[in-house]
């Protein structure tokens, strides 16, 4: 079954988004949505503003080369960097300020809420800062005990 749509580079390297009857979007982003633990499920194309605008279910059920388009954009600018350290997290003037290394290297980031903190069902956490940069953070016990000590202020 073809889709109702098509994914295309344009000659700036933006994706955009052709619907049969509609105006192209140019410079759309797919996203892994919630739950992460099910790559390819739940594909959400966004507005570089970040409104919806197509919700792919599965993208095992589209043509190999639009599917194969999709992944490999998501592959190259998807940030989800994993938390192996925590050197530091402060919790300063409503907000915490988090100093950690990732499998991407160091990073420094603040997050505003305690709700931008979330247990996942496979012990994991996700977090997300005041950019909207969501690190993942393995379960506790996966942690050294200088990090254990640093994140239990959050938790």
């Amino acid at each position: 079954m073809q889709p109702d749509f098509d994914l295309i580079d344009n000659e700036l390297g933006q994706l955009v988004l052709k619907r049969p009857g509609e105006d192209d979007v140019v410079d759309v982003r797919p996203r892994q949505a919630f739950p992460w633990t099910k790559a390819g499920t739940m594909v959400s194309v966004r507005t570089n503003a970040g409104k919806e605008v197509l919700l792919i279910e599965e993208l095992a059920s589209l043509p190999a080369a639009l599917r194969e388009r999709i992944e490999r954009w998501m592959a190259a600018n998807s940030f989800l960097p994993q938390i192996l350290r925590i050197a530091s997290v402060n919790n300063d003037f409503g907000y915490q300020m988090w100093d950690v290394t990732t499998d991407r290297g160091p990073a420094k980031f603040r997050v505003q809420e305690r709700e931008d903190v979330r247990f996942l069902n496979d012990g994991r956490f996700s977090i997300k800062d005041t950019d909207g940069n969501i690190y993942v953070m393995p379960p506790l016990d996966a942690l050294d005990a200088d990090s254990q000590r640093a994140v239990k202020i959050v938790l």
